[in-house]
C-alpha cells in the first residue's frame, strides 16, 4: 500500500455525528496552527455545534512574500487541494463548511469556490480577513525586494479574472454567508483591496494589523466574537460595523456628522477614526484640527494616526499622505521631548529617519533623527523595538555590518509576529532605496532565515543516469530561473575526496523536496542505499520533507523502502520503455508535482509568520 505524505490537515475537533465543520486557512508565509495562534481553540469553546480544522500549507515569509505569490501554478494549486481536501476524509462527511481565510489563504478560498460547484454548494459561510482580493499596487522598493509580483499586481492577469469570474458566479448575492473583514492597522493588504470589491453589506473591520487582527487573546477578542455571532446567526459584534470604523477605513460622506454624533466623549481610538476618516474625506484641516482638540489625551493619538497615514502612503505613494505622517511624527516628538519619555522620543524619530530617508531624499536630516532615535534607544528599556530602532539607526547612519548584528541582537527578544512584520517591512524599504542588494540578502537571512529552505530540492541519482536528471532539470527550468525552486544538491556537486555522507546529510537538513531517480544502477549503489535512501525515506516518513520517485529503468524497488511511497507517476511501465514524448510528460507533471510539494506544509519549516 502506497504511503502518502503526512495530512496537511489538522483536527482541533473531530465530533461523531458532526455535519458541520470550520476549516481554518492561513494566507502568505503563514502556517497550519501557529499563523492562528489561540483563535480555533478560543473560538470552539464558545461554539460547540462545529468541528474544527487548520489546513496548512509551505510558504515563505517577507521578503521572499512574492515568491508564492510569483506565477501559475501556485494559487490554482493551492485551490484544488482545498477542493480536494474537501472531498476526501475526513471533511467529505460534512454537509456543511465554513471557511475562514486569512490573507492570501482568502484568494485560494475564492478561486477555489468559483473553480468547483460542488465545494460552493457545500460552504454555508466564508470569512476572508485581511484577503488583496483586488490585488496589490506594484511599488518600486516592493519589486526590488522580491522578483515575482506577476500574478498579485492589481489589474494583473490572475486578480481581473478572480474578480471577473466572482462577479459573474456571486453577485450580486452569493449563495453563501459572506463577511470581508479588514484590520484597521493593517500595512500590509488596504481596506481598498480587502473591502472595495465586496458591496458594503459585507464589509467588518476589527482591531489590529494584518496578524494581531486574527490572534485572540482570549473568548472576548473581537475576532472570535465575530465569528461566534456568524457561526451562531445572533447579530455581528456591533463595533465591526460601527459607521466611524467603517468611515476609517472607506470615505464616508457623513464623516463630520458622526464626530459631532460622539461630542466629547471621544477616545483615543475614537479620535484616530474620525482623523483618518476625515483625512481619507479629504478634508485635513479638519483632521488636524481634531487631533489638536483632543491632543492631551497623548501622542499616542497622533503617532497612531501618524502610522495609518504612513500606511497608505506605502499603499498609494500620494507624497501628502507621507508629507502629513512627518509632520504628525514631528509634532509628537516635539511633545514627548518637553517631557523627556526616551520610548516616544525614539519611536517618533525613527519614523521621521525613515520617511526623509525613504520619501523626501533629505539624508542629512533624516541622519540627525537616526542620532536622536539611537541615542535614546540605546538608554531605554532594552527589548525588540529598541534594538531595532537602533539597528535601523545605523542603517541610516551607513554603519551597515552593526545594523545587522542588532538585528540579529533584536531576534533574540522573540518579538511578535506583527512586530517582527513591521521591522521586515520598514527595513526591506530601507535596502530597496539603497539599491543594496547585498543587504537585502542579508536582511532576507534574518528575518526569514528559513525563507529559501522549502524551496530547495535534493535530487538523488546515479551518475550513469546523468541524461534524466538533466531532462528533469529542463522541466524544471522556469522556476529554477525564477528562483521558485533551488536544487539543493545534485550527485555531480560530491566531489572525490569529499565527505559525501555529511554533505548529503546538511543538503537533505536544508531542503523541502527529495527527488529519486530509480534505476537498476541506483540500486546498484552502496552509497545510494546505504546513506541516502535511509536518510531520505526516514525524513520523508517524519514528515521533514516531501519525497517523490520517478522510475527511470526496469529494477527491483519493491525490494527498498521506496515501495512503501508513492510514486510520481504509474510505476507498471518504467520511463525508458515508453516513447519520448510520454517521457516528456511525465517529467513536466513531475516538475509540477515538486513546485505543488514544495507548497506542501511540512514541520521542518514552520516559520514565524509576517
Amino acid at each position: 500500500m502506497a504511503q502518502y505524505q503526512p495530512s496537511n490537515l489538522n483536527s482541533i475537533r473531530n465530533s461523531p455525528g458532526c455535519d458541520r465543520a470550520v476549516v481554518f486557512l492561513h494566507g502568505f508565509s503563514g502556517d497550519r496552527d501557529d499563523t492562528w495562534d489561540r483563535l480555533p481553540y478560543q473560538f470552539g469553546t464558545v461554539v460547540p455545534d462545529w468541528d474544527i480544522y487548520t489546513l496548512g500549507y509551505a510558504t515563505t515569509l517577507l521578503p521572499d512574500i512574492l515568491g508564492v505569490w510569483s506565477a501559475d501554478p501556485d494559487l490554482p494549486i493551492l485551490a484544488t487541494m482545498l477542493a480536494t481536501q474537501a472531498r476526501i476524509d475526513p471533511l467529505r462527511r460534512y454537509g456543511s463548511l465554513a471557511v475562514v481565510a486569512h490573507s492570501m489563504g482568502g484568494l485560494v478560498v475564492q478561486r477555489a469556490l468559483v473553480d468547483d460547484p460542488g465545494l460552493a454548494d457545500r460552504v454555508e459561510k466564508v470569512f476572508l480577513f485581511g484577503t488583496p482580493s483586488a490585488g496589490l499596487r506594484k511599488v518600486p522598493w516592493l519589486a526590488f525586494w522580491k522578483r515575482q509580483l506577476r500574478n498579485m499586481a492589481s489589474g494583473g492577469e490572475f486578480i481581473s479574472a478572480l474578480r471577473r469570474d466572482w462577479a459573474a458566479r456571486f453577485e450580486p448575492e452569493p449563495p453563501f454567508d459572506l463577511w470581508v473583514i479588514a484590520g484597521e492597522r493593517d500595512q500590509f493588504v488596504p481596506s481598498q483591496s480587502s473591502l472595495v470589491p465586496f458591496p458594503r453589506q459585507f464589509h467588518h473591520v476589527v482591531p489590529g494589523d494584518h496578524l494581531s487582527m486574527i490572534r485572540a487573546a482570549d473568548t472576548e477578542s473581537p475576532s472570535v466574537r465575530l465569528l461566534k455571532a456568524a457561526l451562531s446567526s445572533t447579530l455581528v459584534a456591533d463595533e465591526t460595523t460601527a459607521p466611524l470604523t467603517l468611515a476609517a477605513e472607506i470615505p464616508d460622506s457623513a464623516v463630520s456628522e458622526l464626530i459631532e454624533a460622539y461630542g466629547d466623549g471621544m477616545s483615543q481610538q475614537d479620535v484616530v477614526r474620525a482623523a483618518l476618516a476625515l483625512e481619507r474625506n479629504g478634508k485635513r484641516d479638519e483632521a488636524m484640527a481634531l487631533l489638536r482638540r483632543y491632543q492631551t489625551l497623548g501622542t499616542d493619538v497622533q503617532g497612531t494616526l501618524a502610522g495609518r497615514i504612513k500606511r497608505m502612503w506605502i499603499e498609494t505613494e500620494e507624497i501628502g499622505f507621507a508629507r502629513l505622517a512627518l509632520h504628525l511624527y514631528q509634532e509628537a516628538l516635539s511633545v514627548a521631548r518637553r517631557s523627556d519619555d526616551r520610548n516616544q522620543i525614539y519611536y517618533h524619530a525613527i519614523n521621521i529617519a525613515f520617511l526623509e530617508f525613504v520619501v523626501f531624499d533629505r539624508i542629512k536630516h533624516a541622519r540627525e533623527m537616526a542620532e536622536l532615535a539611537l541615542n535614546n534607544a540605546a538608554l531605554a528599556t532594552s527589548n525588540a523595538w529598541s534594538v531595532a530602532t537602533q539597528a535601523e539607526a545605523n542603517l541610516y547612519l551607513g554603519h551597515r555590518n552593526l545594523a545587522l548584528e542588532l538585528y540579529n541582537r533584536m531576534l533574540e527578544f522573540k518579538a511578535e509576529p506583527w512586530q517582527h512584520a513591521s521591522m521586515a517591512l520598514q527595513a526591506g524599504q530601507i535596502a530597496g532605496k539603497l539599491k543594496d542588494s547585498q543587504l537585502a540578502d542579508s536582511l532576507e537571512e534574518i528575518f526569514t532565515p528559513t525563507a529559501r529552505q522549502a524551496n530547495r530540492i535534493f535530487v538523488s541519482y546515479s551518475r550513469k543516469d546523468k541524461e534524466w536528471n538533466d531532462r528533469l532539470c529542463q522541466m524544471l527550468a522556469p522556476f529554477l530561473r525564477d528562483g521558485e525552486l533551488q536544487l539543493s544538491m545534485t550527485d555531480e556537486s560530491i566531489q572525490p575526496g569529499d565527505r559525501w555522507a555529511e554533505k548529503i546529510q546538511a543538503a537533505l537538513g536544508t531542503a523541502g523536496v527529495a527527488v529519486v531517480l530509480v534505476s537498476a544502477s541506483f540500486l546498484e549503489s552502496a552509497g545510494a542505499m546505504n546513506h541516502e535512501l535511509p536518510e531520505i525515506t526516514k525524513a520523508a516518513s517524519d514528515g521533514k520533507i516531501r519525497l517523490l520517485w520517478l522510475y527511470v529503468s526496469r529494477a527491483e524497488y519493491h525490494a527498498t523502502p521506496l515501495g512503501s511511497f508513492q510514486a510520481a507517476h504509474d510505476v507498471s511501465q518504467p520511463l525508458d520503455e515508453r516513447p519520448r514524448a510520454e517521457q516528456d510528460t511525465i517529467l513536466l507533471r513531475t516538475a509540477l508535482d515538486i513546485k505543488a510539494a514544495v507548497l506542501g506544509a511540512t514541520d521542518r519549516f514552520r516559520n514565524q509568520e509576517l
